[in-house]
C-alpha cells in the first residue's frame, strides 16, 4: 500500500510512515526539552556546515578533503594543487548556505521561484556566471541515468508549477503540518532534479532547498554523505517513476544521523563536535601510517567478498537456471567513515552491495551494508557487513536477518574480517561466531537464498 503525498505527483510506501513519525518524536522532544545551549548548537551549526559543504560537493566529483574544504571556506585560504574551481564551489555553497539561513529565519516567509534562482547564482558565481540563475536553454542528459529531463522550452512552465507548490509547502501549516516535514523535503528535491532547470549545479541547489525545508520545520539538515553517493543516485533513478519510498529511506537515515549529533550534544554539553573524518588528523605519523595500512588489508578483504558474491550472481544470472539475479554495486567504505563506524559513531547504514533475486512472481532483495560490530563480534573485527532484506517486498524497506522470524531466512546474519586471523567471521542466526573461508560464506548464502525462497 502506498500513500500519495498530498497536492503533488509523488507517493510513499505505507511501511515508512512509522519510521516518519518516530522521526517527528525525537525531534519534538529536542525542541520541548530545550536541552542544547546557545553555545552548543554555535558549534553544531559550524560542524554541520563544514560535513554538508564537503558531500554535496563531493557527490559532484569536488576535490577538496573535509580540511581544505574548512580552510577555505572559514579562512578564505587558496590551497595549492586543487583546482580553483573546487575552491570556489565550497566559497560558494557557503555563501548560499548563508542565504538558505536567512530565509529559514522567517518561515511565514514563502519560498518563491526568484528565491531558487538566487539560490543558484550564488552556487555557480565566478564558476559560470553566464548561466548562474538562469535556467537552460538547450536539452541535457543526465550521466547514468536512463531518465530524460523535460525538454528546455517546457522548463519555465513546470518551474512555474513546482513554484506554486512550494509556495505553500515552504509555510510549515499551510498545507502540511511538522510531522510531514521529511515528505515535503522528499518532495521538494525530487520535484526540482526531475525538472533539471539548470544547466549545471541542479544536485546542490536541490539539496540546498531540501535542507532549507527541514530547517523550517525544526529538523536537523540531511547531509547526503560521499559515500551514499550510488545509493542516492539509484533512489533518485527509482523516484522519477513517482516512487518516493528509497528516498525516503535515505533521508530517514541522514536525519536519524544528525538527531545522532544533536542528541550527543545535548546529553554531553561538549565544548567541541568533531566530525569522524578529523578523527585521522589526531593521529600522529606513525599512527596515521597504522590506521592506513591496516584500512588497505581490510579494504582488499572486503573488495575479495564483494567481487565473489558479483561473480557468482553473474554466472548465475548467465544460466538461466533461476530467473534472474542482479548485483548492485554502491561503492567502497573509505578510511574515515570505518574510522567513525570503529568508534561507533553513525546510525545510518552504509550500503555496499545488494543482491536481486526474481523468479515469476517470486522476488527477494537483500541488502550488505556496514556497521560497528556486534558484541559477539567485537573481538575479531572493528567494522562488520551486517545482512538485510527488503520487508515487506517492494517496500525498499530492509530489516536486518537477525531481526526477521520467517522460516526462509539465511543463517548467516553478519560478516567481519579478523586481521590478525586473517580469516573472514560469521555469526550466525543462533549466536554462534566462527571463522569460514570467503568462498564458502558466498556459495552458502546463495544456496541458502535459492532453496528457501525458489525451492518449493
Amino acid at each position: 500500500m502506498t500513500t500519495s503525498v498530498k497536492n503533488t505527483p509523488y507517493e510513499v510506501d505505507d511501511s515508512r510512515l512509522a519510521g516518519l513519525q518516530e522521526i517527528g518524536r525525537r525531534v519534538a522532544a529536542m525542541r520541548e526539552t530545550g536541552a542544547l545551549s546557545g553555545e552548543v548548537l554555535g558549534k553544531l551549526r559550524r560542524y554541520f556546515r563544514i560535513k554538508n559543504i564537503y558531500h554535496s560537493n563531493a557527490i559532484e566529483g569536488n576535490t577538496l578533503d573535509v580540511g581544505e574544504t574548512r580552510l577555505v571556506v572559514e579562512q578564505g585560504l587558496t590551497i595549492t594543487g586543487k583546482p580553483l574551481k573546487d575552491q570556489a564551489e565550497a566559497k560558494n555553497l557557503s555563501a548560499a548556505l548563508d542565504f538558505l539561513e536567512e530565509l529559514a529565519r522567517t518561515p511565514e516567509r514563502p519560498i518563491s521561484e526568484a528565491d531558487l534562482r538566487q539560490v543558484h547564482l550564488l552556487v555557480l558565481k565566478d564558476i559560470n556566471d553566464t548561466d548562474a540563475g538562469a535556467y537552460r536553454r538547450i536539452q541535457v542528459e543526465i550521466s547514468g541515468s536512463q531518465f530524460k529531463p523535460p525538454s528546455p522550452e517546457s522548463v519555465s512552465a513546470e518551474m512555474t508549477e513546482f513554484g506554486s507548490w512550494l509556495l505553500d509547502a515552504s509555510v510549515p501549516g499551510r498545507i502540511f503540518n511538522h510531522d510531514d516535514a521529511v515528505l515535503v523535503a522528499a518532495v521538494a528535491h525530487t520535484w526540482f532534479v526531475t525538472i533539471h532547470p539548470f544547466i549545471d549545479g541542479n544536485g546542490r541547489v536541490a539539496r540546498l532547498i531540501m535542507n532549507l525545508i527541514l530547517m523550517r520545520y525544526g529538523y536537523p539538515i540531511a547531509v547526503v554523505s560521499r559515500e551514499d553517493r550510488l545509493r542516492y543516485y539509484d533512489a533518485l533513478e527509482v523516484s522519477q517513476s513517482s516512487d518516493l519510498t528509497p528516498f525516503v529511506s535515505l533521508l530517514v537515515e541522514c536525519i536519524e544521523e544528525s538527531l545522532e549529533e544533536y542528541e550527543a550534544a545535548a546529553d554531553e554539553q561538549r565544548e567541541t563536535i568533531e566530525w569522524a573524518r578529523s578523527l585521522a588528523s589526531k593521529f600522529d605519523h606513525k599512527e596515521k601510517v597504522r590506521a592506513s595500512n591496516q584500512y588497505e588489508v581490510w579494504n582488499s578483504a572486503m573488495d575479495l567478498l564483494k567481487n565473489l558474491f558479483k561473480q557468482t550472481t553473474e554466472m548465475l544470472d548467465a544460466s538461466s537456471a533461476l530467473g534472474n539475479v542482479y548485483f548492485r554495486d554502491f561503492g567502497t567504505l573509505e578510511l574515515e567513515k570505518s574510522l567513525s563506524l570503529k568508534n561507533h559513531g553513525s546510525a545510518k547504514k552504509t550500503w555496499f552491495f545488494r543482491l536481486d533475486f526474481t523468479s515469476g512472481q517470486r522476488a527477494a532483495r537483500y541488502l550488505f551494508f556496514f556497521g560497528s560490530p556486534s558484541t559477539s563480534m567485537r573481538r575479531d573485527a572493528d567494522v562488520t557487513l551486517f545482512l538485510s532484506r527488503e520487508e515487506p517486498p517492494g517496500s525498499f524497506n530492509y530489516e536486518r536477518l537477525e531481526h526477521l522470524s520467517a522460516s526462509n531466512i539465511p543463517n548467516v546474519v553478519e560478516v567481519g574480517y579478523s586481521q590478525s586471523n586473517e580469516t573472514f567471521v560469521v555469526r550466525g542466526r543462533e549466536g554462534g561466531v566462527r571463522s569460514e573461508k570467503v568462498e564458502s560464506i558466498c556459495r552458502r548464502f546463495v544456496q541458502e537464498v535459492i532453496d528457501k525462497h525458489f525451492g518449493g
